[in-house]
């Protein structure tokens, strides 16, 4: 059986975007062993993905001694190919480490640090601006020419969505009807919505509003004007959820380009992102 690994240690969004290119590689090569190698937090978000058999976690702050530790499980599973889909230093240096007969990544051009590219045995250039779905699946190419593109698709269990139609009812929202998710993030990051831009929301809504903050603002004051909704660390599986749920009932999300909005997205929600200094064309 041949037996690949995909490394992509962050960030979520990112993580996010590389997983439609798995899911085609999975389609045209259903006895295909496909292997993740990400960051211990976004483990759980790959959770019951078909054609994913098995994610290995890799600690971030673990230094050289983590660097070893993730050498001793990769190398002990023997992969055919590894695919850098990151393009930085860490996640060459550990597609290396894994031992696999074949280790491939994006040309310099397409890299975030174009210098690691030579810790791979092979690099290939990519059509166009090196978003990370269309750098994945070119990487997946190269294995299965034939491989479609495809988006991203998260799925939450059905137990999960109970338990999250459940925390909405508590701040009076029905999971039936649409309603609109605001993705609030701290205003010091460029890539969150402007405050400004939050209050217009709260201004002029058609439907019902809730404001959604994760673990990175966990220090931001509550806002006022609506609902809060607050995901705390360890609970991405919550994310997926919540996305399910903003699908079926036909509500959308107002967001920025950061992981949450990219999850919910997945997930199935109909999303509109507000981009801020960075390129859209990349992320």
């Amino acid at each position: 059986m041949t037996s690949v690994l995909f490394v992509r240690l962050s960030a979520m969004g990112d993580l996010v975007q590389g997983l439609g290119a798995i899911a085609s590689l999975h389609e045209v090569r259903p006895d295909w062993r496909l292997t993740v190698l990400t960051q211990r937090p976004l483990v759980p978000l790959l959770a019951g993905l078909p054609g994913i058999a098995e994610v290995v976690p890799f600690d971030r702050r673990g230094g050289l001694r983590g660097g070893l530790a993730a050498r001793r499980a990769l190398r002990a599973r023997r992969f055919d190919h590894a695919l850098d889909l990151q393009g930085n230093w860490k996640s060459a240096w550990l597609t290396a480490l894994s031992g696999a007969r074949h280790t491939l990544g994006a040309g310099a051009a397409w890299r975030r640090e174009p210098a690691s590219r030579l810790l791979l045995q092979r690099t290939v250039p990519v059509d166009g601006a090196p978003h990370p779905a269309r750098v994945a699946w070119r990487l997946v190419r190269e294995l299965a020419p034939e491989a479609p593109f495809r988006w991203p698709e998260l799925r939450a269990t059905a137990a999960e969505c109970a338990a999250e139609t459940a925390a909405l009812a508590e701040l009076g929202i029905a999971a039936d009807r649409p309603f609109r998710v605001v993705v609030v993030g701290d205003p010091s990051d460029p890539r969150a919505l402007r405050p400004a831009t939050v209050a217009g929301c709260l201004a002029d809504r058609d439907r019902p509003l809730l404001l959604l903050l994760g673990p990175a603002e966990a220090v931001l004051p509550t806002p006022s004007g609506a609902p809060v909704l607050r995901h705390r660390t360890g609970e991405l599986r919550r994310l997926v959820a919540l996305g399910a749920l903003l699908a079926r009932a036909g509500g959308d999300v107002l967001g920025p380009d950061q992981g949450a909005t990219h999850v919910l997205a997945a997930a199935g929600a109909r999303c509109r992102v507000w981009f801020g200094p960075q390129d859209p064309r990349r992320t």
